[in-house]
């Protein structure tokens, strides 16, 4: 199907009481904008021009996908340079706005695939994100090495607890909730989630549970509380590690729970069960095989694993670990997905572990994060009393509404993996914890 030439020049009739706006002649990173936006088939964008009042379309000329206003001219070379984070990043400056910017994320996840400056993109050209290789290089220069891992953590997760006090709910939980009924709150759907770990690990009094990765200590002190077992979980974040401590201690758990400011490959000793949640994320394709070793040598031989990470689709994983996204350079530096096969091959590498039980839950995610974005706007003016200004708090709901958009259209996923050494007696009565989710 054919599609009208967005910068074909026009005039547009407006009512008798406005001027006759003429278009003006297009940038060159304008026509290179529209030029690699050419193929994108699946619904229709507009762009306003703020200042001329000019409006072009892309896309199908079916349904109205969604605005972006464009503020400033530098908004096509950027985009046009730097592809899919070049994006975010005019969004950030304010080059460009959208009264909803859902519906403009949805368009272009949408259409990803034949954008060339997409990161999941199959169609590429040599002009279309050609400085790429700028971010790429920063994003090589942070491996998960013990050294660099915990920079790249106190970046993200050392930012401020009263910053994420105001977007998370009062479990401090920020991972994806399990929503089981429809009106389930934030917190419901996080005590959800832990008890659906636990139950899945068979969690016992006197069980020892290794945490690979505390968070703000919800995991630990619920498994200690309500399953009676003790627990020793392991940071390398010194904001989260001083705020769990305070709350394990104000509950009373400090004789049940022991944390430490440790890597996780510097861990010793034997443990019943071991749980990571959404802590993979921080290690590093490059890094699946020595956390994963790490796991089968800590792990007793009836002793199960589970695991809760965020996946790419195994078909474009390779394509994916080639480049970097918006993500990785503003908001999880060194950060990588996993996906479920590359899961799968580093255990088989590194030992005798065997997936147990694999389950979904990527939807529940979208309405996590959506729940968080509620948060974050309401909070938006305090966030910005604690000294952080208008871009960075731009920043953060473009990265908050980017990854509820991937979730919501199974762009990427969440998935809970159970893994056992083979003969382990414990296995011989699992079965999945019955329960029915609500529909997200």
């Amino acid at each position: 199907m054919s599609q009208p030439d967005p910068l074909q020049t026009v005039e547009q009739e407006r009512s008798s009481d406005q001027p006759l706006v003429r278009e003006v002649r297009p940038t060159f990173f304008e026509r290179l904008f529209y030029y690699g936006l050419r193929h994108c088939q699946h619904g229709t964008l507009r762009l306003h021009y703020q200042n001329s009042g000019v409006e072009r379309s892309i896309g199908d000329g079916s349904a109205h996908s969604g605005t972006i206003v464009v503020h400033d001219q530098r908004f096509f070379k950027h985009v046009v340079l730097y592809g899919e984070i070049g994006f975010g990043e005019a969004w950030f400056m304010g080059w460009w706005d959208s009264e909803n910017l859902h519906s403009v994320l949805t368009w272009f996840v949408n259409n990803s695939q034949t954008m060339p400056g997409f990161s999941s993109a199959r169609l590429k050209t040599i002009v279309i994100n050609s400085l790429t290789f700028i971010n790429r290089i920063g994003h090589l220069l942070r491996p998960n090495s013990k050294k660099q891992a915990r920079d790249n953590i106190a970046r993200h997760y050392d930012l401020s607890n009263s910053f994420f006090e105001l977007m998370l709910d009062d479990s401090m939980t920020y991972s994806a909730g399990v929503f089981l009924q429809d009106n389930d709150s934030l917190a419901q759907a996080q005590f959800n989630k832990y008890r659906l770990l636990c139950q899945k690990l068979d969690l016992q009094p006197g069980d020892h549970l290794l945490e690979i990765g505390s968070g703000w200590g919800g995991m630990a002190m619920h498994a200690a509380y309500h399953f009676g077992c003790k627990v020793t979980t392991v940071t390398i974040s010194k904001e989260q590690y001083h705020f769990a401590r305070r709350r394990i201690e104000v509950a009373g758990l400090q004789d049940q729970i022991e944390i430490r400011l440790q890597d996780y490959r510097d861990i010793k000793g034997q443990y019943d069960k071991i749980v990571s949640i959404e802590m993979l994320e921080a290690v590093g394709h490059k890094y699946f095989p020595v956390f994963f070793r790490k796991c089968q040598e800590l792990l007793n031989p009836d002793g199960l694993l589970a695991l809760q990470c965020i996946t790419f689709p195994d078909s474009d994983y390779r394509h994916y670990l080639q480049n970097v996204d918006f993500i990785q350079k503003h908001i999880f530096p060194g950060g990588e997905l996993a996906a479920t096969s590359a899961v799968l091959e580093a255990v088989k590498k590194t030992g005798d572990l065997v997936l147990q039980d694999l389950e979904s839950i990527g939807q529940h995610y979208a309405k996590t994060l959506w729940l968080w974005q509620q948060r974050f706007q309401k909070n938006s003016s305090r966030i910005m009393q604690l000294g952080f200004d208008e871009r960075f708090v731009r920043m953060w709901y473009y990265y908050l509404v980017y990854c509820e958009i991937g979730f919501a259209a199974n762009y990427i996923n969440t998935v809970q993996l159970l893994f056992a050494h083979p003969q382990n007696s414990r296995m011989h009565n699992f079965h999945s914890p019955n329960r029915s989710f609500a529909h997200v």
